[in-house]
Order: C-alpha cells, then structure tokens, then sequence
C-alpha cells in the first residue's frame, strides 16, 4: 500500500502559527451510540447515534521559548480555539479546513536524552460540529490598515439545514484602534451584499474569532468579510468562509 507524506501551507491555532512547530495534525469525529434493539429485533441489534465529538490532535516539537506551543497552549487553556488548516496553498480563493473547539489538554514535555522535545496538542468541539473545509477570503500576507471588504469567495447554494461560518485569525495586531468583522453575502461576485448574522465585537489584540451567519437565503452564493476600523490599527489577519453541514 502507497504511503504518502503531505506537508500543509499554514496551520493556526487562534493567533498561533503552528506551520513550522507542528509535525503533523488529526482531525477525527467520535460518535456515541445506544442500543435501542428491542424483542423484535431478533436478527440485528439497533443503534442510535447521540452525541458527537470534535477531535483534533497536534503532535509537534517544542524548543520552550517565548513564543513556542508550551507558552501559548498553557496561557490558552481551556479557552475556546479557532483552528485552520489551509493545505494546498495560502493566497485567497485557496481550500481552508476550520473548526472550533476547547484547548482541553496539552502535553508539555515528553523528551529524552539526545531527542527532540515534543509536545501533544489537543481541542475537543465544544459547539455543534462546527467544521467546514472552505475558502481562503483574506490572506495574512498583507496587513489591514483600514475599513475594507475581503477577497468574495463562492462557496455554493444552500440547503434548508445548512450554514455558513468564518473562521478568523488575527496574527498580529498594531496600531490603534479596533477591527470588526461582518459575514455579508450576495447573488454575484459583484453584487449588492446583505448582512447576515451578528458582527464580531471590536477587537484590538490578536485571537481567533467564530462568526455564523444567520437569514440565509439559497440564492446567495458569494461571501465575503466587511472589516470596520477604526483609528489606524496594523493586522495580520487569516480568514476563510464555509457551509456548514450539520
């Protein structure tokens, strides 16, 4: 059997750049299931599915500095992550997998004499399978310095079960004053855009943000971020838009 080794173009973790630390990344889903067979089902037992969980594993080496995982997943834990992974490429329109989920557990040190320190990352869902595999809007290439609207992507018509979401990274952040982020969506690429959902709150530090959509409509294909500033701030943000299918 072929064995294949795939190196990824960015992986992020919140404001984390994991590219050149991590060695490699799991994504898995666990489900649990119930009997329900019952006297009738004399030929096959029954099972119902119920509840379901994100996991998402980085394995990694670690040199302990400042700005190392060991830092970032001790000051972070058990808070809410952003995670992305773009595998192809990092220009905008390219595919980006992004889920978000708790930092439930890390391993900090796991080394021996003449190895390389490793570390064991992990984030659990803690929202409704929140994973697309969607399309790079906004590259963190080029800083934003002002109000601005991302790179619209076309990420497909919807059905009646399914949403869309953003995942954002904000890498670095500078300046003054604040950034805020808005899902807007329209029938064309050049097309009038509609609102959907709630904006994010004004941020002014580097993070991760979630942001879904709401009043969706399956005539609106194209998607896009409208970014308010205000004051002058300088960031480095990474952002890609996907339905969601629950």
């Amino acid at each position: 059997m072929p064995f294949v080794a795939t190196a990824a173009k960015q992986l992020l973790v919140g404001s984390f750049d994991a590219t050149s630390t991590a060695t490699g990344v799991d994504w898995g889903v666990d489900v649990e299931t119930r009997d329900r067979s019952t006297l009738a089902d004399n030929t096959f037992r029954q099972y119902v599915m119920t509840l379901r969980t994100l996991n998402i594993s980085f394995p990694g080496f670690n040199d302990y500095d400042a700005a190392a995982w060991a830092t970032y997943s001790r000051a972070n834990m058990p808070s809410e992550q952003v995670v992305s992974l773009a595998y192809n490429g990092t220009a905008a329109l390219d595919p980006v997998v992004a889920a978000r989920g708790l930092l439930r557990e890390h391993q900090m040190f796991n080394a021996s004499v003449g190895e390389i320190p490793a570390i064991d990352v992990t984030v659990q869902s803690s929202q409704k399978l929140p994973v697309y595999e969607g399309l790079l809007t906004r590259a963190s290439g080029t800083n934003i310095t002002g109000t601005t609207t991302t790179t619209p992507v076309q990420v497909g018509a919807l059905t009646s079960t399914q949403t869309v979401a953003a995942a954002i990274h904000i890498l670095t952040y500078g300046g003054t004053g604040t950034l805020t982020f808005q899902l807007q969506s329209a029938a064309t690429s050049g097309g009038s855009y509609t609102n959907r959902g709630s904006a994010s709150s004004a941020l002014s530090a580097v993070g991760g943000t979630w942001l879904s959509a709401t009043g969706l409509t399956v005539t609106d294909t194209w998607w896009r971020l409208n970014v308010t500033a205000s004051a002058s701030p300088v960031a480095a943000v990474f952002a890609s838009i996907g339905i969601i299918t629950p």
